[in-house]
């Protein structure tokens, strides 16, 4: 099965990535966590709060709750 959507990482103009440098500092649990939520996203578009919220014109953000925070 193909998903829906294409997730991909904010890449500045000096090609840094960092949301994906923060994931890779995350313990084991909460990519895996991270990971699943994602795949919810991109495999069950279109969905809405509390897991995905609109920002603005074609941006959406995807809000993981982890043990005792949100993503």
């Amino acid at each position: 099965m193909k998903p829906i959507l294409n997730a991909s990482f904010f890449r500045s103009d000096n090609d840094n990535e960092p949301v994906r440098e923060w994931l890779k500092a995350l313990s084991a649990t909460e990519r895996r966590v991270m990971g699943e939520d994602i795949k919810t996203v991109q495999f069950g578009w279109p969905l809405g709060m509390p897991l995905v919220r609109h920002l603005e014109g074609g941006i959406w953000e995807i809000r993981i709750k982890l043990e005792n925070r949100i993503a």
